[in-house]
């Protein structure tokens, strides 16, 4: 992330879907900024800010609009999506690389001077100087002295933070708020963000994690009883159970070779389980239905637990959440993109294809020297930007 590696921020929070295939994969995403509605002509319009795609021109990286016209000269190492009306935009430095942000002309609006910088959320955003995390607002103020072993982006009001103990060397999560206050100490060994007003959390047990929910008060709402959890979307969450878990690279896994009689399931607000099933993985619920494996194909549920979408994917197909109301399905014959009846809707000869944000999706070639490069498509497949 730092180190003289040109690190390409994310600006989606951790949902940490449980034995699922994409877990470890943070698509980006691309954001659309919504101005206020004005009054004109008697009628309330509301006026959206143009979306902008960062693309890479031989090797530097400018903006496009969704008609595929260049709208920010190619000029920069990295460059991230807009988010806030703001980008994360990174510039090489000697042997490092320093980032900063532009507004949608763009103009340089915080100096490119971080050694890390992910995209802005709620207002705030996470930037690393001087080898420490800590979050700045859009003037570029910091908020929240960079004094943290590392930081994430906020997500319902509140940013986990990481701190090592001192005594034993162990690496602690927190959180802070939106005015820099440490409202919860660094006492949990993983945790994941807030989400609809509880976070998952985790402590040491028997060979394994146990899993629960806090509340921002660090109340124990529902207690550790969960080999590994995820965040709750739409009123759910995902856990598993009789599974042996490990962390690796900040985030908790299954061990899937010692869990052969893991429960994966969906649970409520107050623990009830809700939805179980032959799961081998589950996915967070996004308009209405969520992502499941059985028998290594994917399929969606709807919020009662019923199967509503059988592709005849085969078994190596990873299916991803809805968004816009379009799936992506990367598979060996290229990426696809399915409606909510399942039916394919976009067909693409791309190795990868991600949701749909803005009215466009990042796709994804991989040449024969392993070289990756990214492109776009509109809702209709027409290609906005060639990989």
């Amino acid at each position: 992330m730092v180190n003289g590696e040109l690190h390409r921020p994310t600006s989606r929070s951790e949902s940490n879907p449980v034995g699922c295939k994409s877990m470890t994969i943070s698509p980006p995403k691309i954001v659309i900024s919504v101005i206020a509605g004005l009054l004109l002509s008697g009628f309330a319009q509301v006026a959206r800010a143009e979306v902008l795609l960062p693309v890479n021109v031989n090797g530097q990286f400018g903006y496009i609009n969704l008609a595929g016209q260049m709208v920010i000269a190619p000029q920069f190492d990295f460059a991230d999506e807009f988010a806030e009306g703001l980008a994360v935009v990174g510039k090489k430095a000697g042997r490092d690389n320093r980032y900063g942000y532009i507004d949608e002309k763009g103009v340089v609006r915080i100096p490119i001077q971080f050694q890390n910088a992910r995209s802005f959320s709620e207002g705030r955003a996470v930037v690393v100087f001087r080898d420490r995390w800590g979050f700045i607002d859009a003037s570029g103020k910091f908020i929240v002295e960079p004094v943290f072993d590392r930081a994430f982006s906020f997500s319902d009001g509140m940013a986990r933070i990481i701190q090592g103990n001192p005594r034993t060397g162990e690496s602690l999560y927190g959180f802070v708020d939106k005015q820099g206050k440490l409202v919860i100490k660094p006492q949990y060994v993983y945790a994941l963000d807030f989400r609809e007003g509880l976070a998952a959390f985790a402590v040491s047990g028997k060979n394994t994690f146990k899993m629960g929910f806090i509340d921002k008060a660090n109340r124990v709402v529902i207690k550790p009883q969960y080999n590994i959890a995820g965040s709750f979307s739409e009123g759910l969450a995902v856990v598993a159970q009789n599974a042996v878990t490990y962390l690796f690279e900040g985030n908790i896994f299954i061990d899937e070779g010692s869990s052969p009689s893991k429960k994966v399931m969906y649970i409520d607000k107050r623990g009830a389980v809700v939805i179980t099933g032959n799961f081998e993985s589950a996915s967070n619920f996004s308009e209405g239905l969520a992502q499941i494996e059985i028998d290594l194909r994917c399929r969606y549920i709807d919020k009662s637990g019923r199967v509503v979408i059988q592709p005849n994917f085969s078994e190596k197909a990873d299916c991803g959440d809805f968004t816009e109301g379009l799936a992506p399905v990367n598979a060996d014959n290229g990426a696809k993109f399915i409606d909510k009846n399942g039916k394919i809707v976009i067909k693409t000869e791309f190795v990868w294809a991600y949701d749909f944000r803005g009215g466009a999706a990042k796709v994804r070639v991989v040449t024969a020297s392993g070289l990756v490069s990214d492109g776009y498509i509109d809702r209709s497949g027409r290609v906005i930007w060639s990989p």
